[in-house]
């Protein structure tokens, strides 16, 4: 009894290494470059050994991919057994997210693996509906959350697949942010400030007029920098009253009658006298 149990925690701790192994190698060489024999270099083991555990490397994959999602889904279930009120259990399910990322980073990355291109090549159509399936059992469980919130009033009317397509979103958009900064050595803010401050934001356009007032506007206080001092108003300058225009002659009085002589307003010319009025020759 004692040897049995010793050979499945041997193949169980060699299967895991495995996992690891692989992971290791699809992030660093994408999956439709990464090799059998990369994998097992990385692992320290034989080609053969590999075959002994998988088919080939989308079978290893899977294999991550599947348990992965299984853990994820417990967690999600677990969260929405606690009898806390739907808009705490979409709260948990988001801190989750972050945990997740954290404790299991593996596992986070081969959920990502699934953008790369050439990933569903060699995957038998039945695997891919398999894994769809999953994926959309995990989707639905947190959709059950909003709804159960749209229904009590919490939340407005919206379509919840869409709302938690939305989540999902914006937490891998945070993690790649978070990631290509510490890749080049940018520190702004950090992984777990950018998570709490998202989710209060975006929850704060979920919420109805009247259930978004206490709670949320109190995670708005916290998280809402204070605003800067007003500017002191200036002075009002005295306007100063329009000087009166002097009144204008109307045209029909400034015209000239008919035979009147015409009277210049030039000033009278000085005519010099003749020379011998001067005194001259």
């Amino acid at each position: 009894m004692g040897t049995s149990h010793r050979k499945v925690r041997e193949r169980r701790a060699r299967r895991q290494a495995l996992q690891a192994a692989a992971v290791s190698v699809f992030a660093e060489k994408g999956f439709s470059r990464a090799t059998i024999e990369d994998i097992a270099r990385q692992a320290e083991v034989s080609v053969g050994t590999i075959y002994l555990y998988y088919r080939s490397k989308e079978d290893l994959y899977v294999s991550l991919l599947f348990e992965s999602m299984e853990r994820m889904r417990e967690a999600i279930e677990k969260i929405m057994a606690s009898g806390l009120a739907p808009d705490r259990q979409l709260k948990r399910v988001w801190d989750y997210f972050h945990a997740y990322h954290a404790r299991f980073p593996q596992s986070y990355r081969v959920l990502v693996f699934l953008q790369q291109p050439g990933l569903t090549a060699g995957i038998s159509p039945k695997t891919l509906q398999e894994i769809n399936v999953r994926a959309a059992r995990n989707f639905s469980l947190v959709s059950h959350i909003v709804a159960a919130a749209i229904d009590k009033g919490i939340y407005r009317p919206h379509e919840p697949r869409e709302i938690v397509d939305l989540l999902w979103s914006l937490f891998l958009g945070l993690v790649h942010l978070s990631e290509t900064r510490a890749n080049l050595g940018v520190r702004i803010s950090r992984l777990e400030d950018l998570h709490r401050k998202a989710f209060a934001w975006f929850e704060e356009g979920l919420r109805t007029a009247s259930r978004g007032g206490a709670a949320s506007s109190a995670t708005t206080a916290r998280i809402t920098p204070p605003a800067p001092p007003r500017a002191a108003p200036r002075a009002r300058a005295r306007r100063r009253a329009p000087r009166p225009r002097p009144r204008s002659t109307p045209r029909a009085a400034r015209r000239r009658p008919r035979g009147a002589a015409r009277v210049s307003r030039r000033p009278p010319r000085r005519r010099t006298p003749p020379p011998s009025a001067r005194g001259g020759r």
